[in-house]
């Protein structure tokens, strides 16, 4: 589907980029860069699901799953050893206990605190061409309706659990992850189903977005609620206005894996040096421009399987 539509989804690329930036502009700076307020991680993982479903449908579940393992679990393993041994090198340079830190919880979170979307990402690959194998008979409205329905549930329970902040990395990021699972299905259905779907799917999109706002800003409901309700309602709205494709959008979109991957490791590296801090969003765009140059290059060497 990608390939194929890349005219057709050029509104959904350019807010990929724009929600990429954003989630690389809080890693740099723990800080939510203004107007996006935190809806660079919803809306990345309602669209990478909603194209699981989709792509699962028409390349089939089995050559799906396969490109799906190759394309996250051998680049996850290689970071893992990258960040690994910038672990490692640190503690030793600051004479700490190497194994200080490390725990079960690695194998779901990997060596570094953002490599928890990976194997997320995976298994919500696999739980998505099942459920899509298995409903793909059943009206792409009663599922879009009813997968709707339980991530609006699973959105409300969830922000319930992580309210109290006891819960730490990457369980954390695994609950508030999830509600994504039953959201993109609902999408990547309304876009089988054709614009008359998605245009029901944007109302429902619309009521939760204002529903959560405003609840979020009444102090009744956590920030989670109100992410999610406006991350669906930007999706759906970029799926119905198609727009029309650029040259940026264009080269950068396929660069955005590798550069969540990356980014961190570039402001490791701008860190040791030393370099005179920066205003947060000059920081962050600087750390974008530069994880998209290094994977543009990694691209084309001997060390592509990184990206």
């Amino acid at each position: 589907m990608r390939s194929s539509s890349a005219t057709r989804l050029a509104n959904v690329e350019r807010l990929r980029l724009v929600a990429m930036f954003e989630i690389v502009a809080f890693h740099v700076s723990e800080h939510r860069l203004p107007i996006l307020a935190g809806l660079g991680l919803p809306v990345f993982l309602l669209l990478n699901n909603a194209f699981n479903c989709t792509l699962a449908e028409r390349r089939g579940t089995r050559a799906f799953l396969d490109s799906k393992l190759s394309r996250l679990l051998v680049p996850w393993l290689l970071w893992s050893l990258i960040y690994l041994s910038v672990v490692l090198l640190e503690r030793l340079r600051h004479d700490e206990p190497l194994t200080e830190g490390f725990s079960i919880w690695m194998l779901i979170g990997g060596t570094y605190v953002h490599l928890w979307f990976v194997p997320f990402a995976l298994a919500g690959a696999v739980l998505i061409a099942w459920l899509q194998a298995r409903t793909a008979h059943i009206s792409a409205w009663v599922v879009t309706l009813a997968s709707l329905l339980c991530g609006a549930a699973l959105t409300v329970f969830n922000a319930w659990l992580l309210a109290p902040g006891a819960i730490q990395w990457p369980a954390l990021q695994w609950l508030f992850a999830l509600p994504a699972l039953p959201f993109g299905f609902a999408l990547g259905r309304a876009v089988l189903g054709g614009r008359p779907i998605l245009v029901r799917m944007a109302w429902f999109a619309g009521a939760a977005a204002a529903l959560g706002l405003g609840l979020a800003f009444a102090g009744v409901v956590p920030e989670m609620v109100r992410r999610y309700g406006v991350a669906l309602l930007l999706v759906s709205l970029a799926f119905l206005w198609p727009g029309r494709p650029e040259p940026v959008s264009q080269r950068l979109a396929p660069l955005l894996f590798g550069i969540y991957l990356s980014h961190p490791l570039l402001v490791r590296v701008y860190q040791a040096a030393h370099l005179p801090p920066l205003p947060e969003a000059l920081f962050a765009a600087l750390i974008f421009a530069a994880a998209a140059a290094l994977v543009a290059l990694l691209q084309r060497s001997p060390l592509r399987p990184l990206v």
